[in-house]
């Protein structure tokens, strides 16, 4: 993992540097309109949701639906950019409808940081290549997962579970920090 991470992570929870935090928050992120159009420009459907202040901005990505038969496959990429420190992280996932009579659940589903359709590769390719060359780096699904130690998570916040990792210090505002006044 870059040594950027691990600084970030360090100077904002260690040191309790939050007005770097929410600073970071508070700006736009000068890239994400250029990635829309250029996602944009493929056949899939693309949604931003709007967020006030936040550490992070999420594409959502859908493809047009596979139909063979009885068979029905919808696929889709979401991709999370960190506003604090130039990283992303892309997960591709699909999803079947599930028509076996003795079935547990409407879908079997699942999720990865490799696509699963050429459409998703191709399009993971354009959009790999948009980020280095805005210098940004990838982070993957374990990097993400990576839990920091010697950061205790509050006794009343369990939504991420007990321990901090980079997706919760980088790209969710887990401790309200924007919510803070100076």
């Amino acid at each position: 993992m870059d040594e950027i991470v691990l600084e970030t992570i360090e100077r904002v929870y260690k040191n309790k540097d939050y007005a770097f935090f929410n600073k970071k928050s508070e700006e736009d992120l000068v890239i994400l309109d250029d990635l829309v159009k250029l996602i944009e420009h493929e056949t899939v459907e693309v949604s931003t949701p709007e967020v006030e202040i936040g550490p992070s901005e999420r594409i959502y990505i859908d493809y047009p639906k596979f139909k063979r038969g009885e068979m029905v496959v919808s696929y889709s990429t979401f991709i999370d950019i960190s506003k604090i420190i130039p990283v992303y992280y892309v997960q591709h996932e699909f999803a079947v409808e599930n028509i076996d009579e003795n079935r547990m659940g409407p879908v079997l589903d699942g999720f990865d940081g490799q696509p699963y359709i050429i459409n998703q590769a191709n399009l993971y390719d354009k959009v790999s290549c948009f980020f280095d060359k805005n210098g940004y780096k990838e982070l993957s699904y374990v990097e993400m997962n990576i839990v920091i130690p010697d950061i205790k998570m509050p006794q009343d916040v369990w939504l991420f579970g007990p321990q901090f990792t980079v997706r919760t210090c980088l790209f969710n505002d887990i401790l309200n920090i924007c919510e803070i006044d100076d």
